[in-house]
């Protein structure tokens, strides 16, 4: 942990330490030379190389490989962004993934409400991810990741294999975090712990059964404190320090004076972390639950789970996925060169989703973002079932060039260019960027190299 909080603190530069900085600027430089114009291949495969020949002579073979792919990508990502292209080369950095598309609890707002449900809010299907179907999906995505978030709008303890999901995704070299309820009769605590997870969001939104469950409704609170018990006595006796866990306190009105009892449990049952979140607008569902007036914020319970994600980054360097990662390396990142892109005439505005992250629910549907399918919203892109390249599906390629330009009808364009949410923020962006890297190296990838990657 020192070394964690002295390299966020000191320049590396200060004390002449060398790190991956000079030649990620020199990509970036390259990279913005083009403007809006062809990409060169040879340019993409000169910078994997110069980056590979650097990270070898500090990691070993394949996470140097994979190391290289995640940062060549994460460049060529930026270019597409800023010359806002609809096909791309690039991979997505980020997976949002749903395990589970079912749910034991009816929360006000959610797809799973009473409300939504009987008024078929929501184009919503119950559902279980199977591992070969994610499987299949890393195969595509896999060695170019920095992170893969498993929930979107399910449980996802309700499917007994998350756990090896998880340790899918870990073979990779990827962060692993997932948010759940907790309140569920079956939890394997033990092999959540040896899942690699790296982080694990509680949502409890209550330090009461009587206020707790106005929202979780169908909840049961001492349920959820015994799942926390069990996760804690495993991570103690497995000697891990991983997941890490963050318990969510989303505010409202009528449970904000119980944030501090909240608090004070949290830190009594051994959790690492308690944040106090604002809502999203459930009052249209359930109009007597309003979003509090409450300042956010993050109080680490645990300082020394700062330094648990740099011990687990590579958990199971035995179980690498080393071949796949191998095969990506060797394999050219553009396959072909692309025709001519010109630069965007439009406003320059698009929507970050389209270019870091894919999403999927547990039936194989590919979503551009966390939002939900309605009647009245088609955000279903395309269907994976094991082959292509989703993240290029038709109407990834209608929304990015809608945004780019207006060069599809308005008519025709994808619903999301008519989302009024907040379209720079995504679950895996530049904050993860940076914080993947740290806990990779935080001497090797300072504060200067950090910014190159994350700041687009």
């Amino acid at each position: 942990m020192l070394s964690i909080l002295f390299h966020h603190f000191v320049p590396a530069s200060l004390y002449g330490a060398q790190t991956i900085g000079p030649a990620l600027l020199k990509i970036d430089r390259e990279f913005r030379r083009l403007g809006g114009d062809d990409l060169s291949a040879a340019i993409v495969e000169k910078g994997k190389l110069a980056l590979y020949a650097q990270l070898r002579s500090r990691f070993a073979r394949t996470p140097a490989q994979a190391l290289a792919l995640k940062l060549i990508n994460i460049c060529l990502a930026g270019y597409h962004f800023r010359a806002r292209h609809a096909p791309l080369q690039s991979r997505p950095i980020g997976l949002i993934i749903d395990p589970s598309n079912m749910c034991r609890l009816a929360c006000p707002g959610c797809v799973h409400s009473t409300h939504s449900e009987s008024l078929k809010v929501f184009d919503w299907h119950n559902g279980t991810l199977s591992l070969d179907r994610f499987a299949a999906l890393l195969r595509i995505y896999g060695p170019y990741l920095i992170g893969v978030y498993f929930c979107n709008f399910g449980e996802p303890l309700l499917n007994v294999g998350t756990p090896e999901l998880i340790r899918a995704a870990k073979g990779y070299l990827t962060w692993t975090a997932l948010s759940t309820s907790l309140s569920v009769q079956r939890l394997d605590a033990d092999a959540y712990v040896e899942s690699g997870l790296d982080f694990m969001i509680l949502s409890i939104d209550g330090a009461t059964q009587r206020v707790y469950e106005r929202f979780r409704r169908g909840g049961n609170l001492e349920l959820v404190f015994d799942n926390i018990r069990k996760l804690v006595v495993a991570r103690r006796r497995l000697r891990k320090k991983t997941p890490v866990l963050s318990w969510k306190f989303v505010a409202f009105e009528h449970n904000a004076h119980e944030i501090p009892e909240a608090a004070r449990t949290a830190r009594s049952l051994g959790v690492d972390q308690f944040q106090v979140v604002s809502p999203y607008d459930v009052s249209w569902d359930v109009p007597d639950i309003r979003a509090a007036s409450v300042k956010t914020r993050l109080r680490r319970l645990n300082w020394l789970s700062m330094a648990n994600q740099p011990e687990n980054w590579n958990p199971f360097p035995e179980d690498l996925e080393t071949e796949a990662i191998a095969h990506a390396f060797e394999t050219p990142l553009c396959k072909s060169e692309p025709r001519r892109r010109k630069p965007s005439s439009g406003s320059g505005h698009t929507c970050h989703w389209l270019y870091k992250s894919l999403v999927m629910d547990a039936t194989g549907r590919i979503l551009p973002c966390c939002s939900a399918p309605r009647p009245d919203a088609d955000l279903v892109f395309a269907h994976f079932d094991g082959r292509g390249d989703p993240f290029n599906s038709q109407k990834h390629l209608s929304a990015r060039a809608f945004f780019s330009a207006g060069t599809v009808p308005f008519h025709s364009a994808p619903y999301c260019i008519k989302c009024d949410w907040d379209q720079t923020g995504v679950v895996i962006g530049g904050a993860e960027i940076r914080r993947y890297f740290r806990a990779v190296d935080p001497a090797y990838f300072d504060r200067r190299s950090l910014r190159l990657l994350s700041e687009w």
